[in-house]
């Protein structure tokens, strides 16, 4: 087995390249030294804590954790346009079932790329979220800044647990800034050959709240 194969012995090798100690890095991140340790022995890290890491040592998280193979991997899929349209294809046909039973006004959409941590939403997202200016493209905490602050952190727990778990899909609905009417995002996570969380693409419906 190579040294740096595993999560373990890349962090481990990130920590001493940066002479820091475990406390240092815990404090960084906001746990404990011990939970570092543990880390640094094979103990599973949440999702966030991996981003925040990454972000300090200055490496593709993709990479701190699943690897070089990974990273050839996810790379070698990047252009699936093919399969994105798809997948937005499958999603929205669901949603034109629902309309039958729904008040659902517009259909945008926000394509999120796990290995450069990017969004990129189309014209109509844009609109229904209320973003002004040249077309979007941020990243997941971008992209909570523009939900309603009371559901900002339930928003996140749902996308952190679909990547975390390498859930196939998600749906959660939050009211919109104006706090007239909710948007419904309806997404699913695109795994690679191994079942590793390559992107994320996203159906958004606008939902109006019926009267009577």
């Amino acid at each position: 087995m190579r040294e740096q194969e595993t999560f373990a012995n890349r962090l481990t090798h990130l920590i001493k390249e940066h002479s820091i100690s475990h406390a240092e890095i815990g404090r960084v991140v906001g746990v404990s030294g011990q939970a570092v340790g543990k880390w640094a022995k094979g103990g599973n890290i949440e999702y966030e804590n991996l981003k925040t890491l990454s972000t300090h040592f200055s490496v593709n998280w993709i990479w701190l954790r699943y690897g070089d193979d990974a990273m050839i991997s996810f790379s070698e899929r990047r252009t699936g346009s093919k399969t994105r349209r798809t997948v937005i294809k499958d999603i929205i046909d669901n949603e034109q079932r629902l309309r039958l039973a729904m008040d659902v006004a517009s259909i945008g959409t926000w394509d999120m790329d796990l290995i450069g941590d990017q969004i990129v939403m189309s014209e109509m997202l844009h609109q229904m979220l209320g973003v002004k200016g040249p077309n979007f493209v941020g990243n997941k905490r971008d992209l909570l800044e523009l939900v309603t602050p009371a559901d900002q952190e339930r928003v996140d727990a749902v996308l952190s647990r679909a990547i975390e778990n390498r859930e196939p899909s998600f749906d959660v609905t939050h009211l919109r800034n104006s706090g007239m009417g909710q948007l419904r995002h309806r997404g699913k996570v695109m795994m690679d050959e191994a079942g590793r969380p390559v992107r994320i693409v996203c159906v958004v419906t606008r939902v109006e709240h019926l009267s009577g």
